[in-house]
């Protein structure tokens, strides 16, 4: 597991623990690492096929991020919330079958890490999505 794994993951943890400044910095942290990572590969290698899994790596960093302001803060959290869930509906309506396609390709030329990798990363957008859609609709019967 990467760095930047591994602060996502403790990020999530603060996150449950109520602990939402800590949070939020960890995610920010993680949305800056892999938004620099991405331009640094696009920029490296702009044909890659694997650009959109780091693209949408990021775009979960970012959610995550969303989902952390809105719980520090609170007056701004219909706001923030929306705006996660429009963000991974977008990324996975978007980059979706373009990850699907890759899963498919990279099958069919046995590279199993990109296939899993893309896989899994299909899952955790449904589930990314789905987190940031309760969080929205438990905020909304709240107010």
């Amino acid at each position: 597991m990467s760095e930047t794994d591994e602060k996502l993951q403790k990020g999530i943890i603060e996150l449950d623990k109520g602990s939402y400044k800590k949070a939020y910095n960890l995610f920010k942290d993680v949305f800056e690492t892999r938004k620099n990572r991405l331009i640094a590969k696009v920029q490296e290698n702009p044909k890659s096929p694997t650009l959109m899994l780091d693209a949408l790596y990021m775009i979960h960093a970012l959610v995550w991020l969303r989902v952390a302001e809105a719980r520090l803060k609170p007056k701004n959290a219909l706001e923030l919330l929306g705006k996660a869930v429009g963000t991974v509906e977008a990324a996975r309506t978007a980059l979706g079958p373009l990850v699907t396609g890759l899963a498919q390709w990279a099958k069919e030329k046995n590279i199993k890490a990109v296939s899993n990798r893309a896989l899994g990363l299909l899952a955790a957008t449904k589930d990314l999505e789905d987190l940031a859609k309760k969080e929205l609709d438990a905020h909304r019967k709240m107010k």
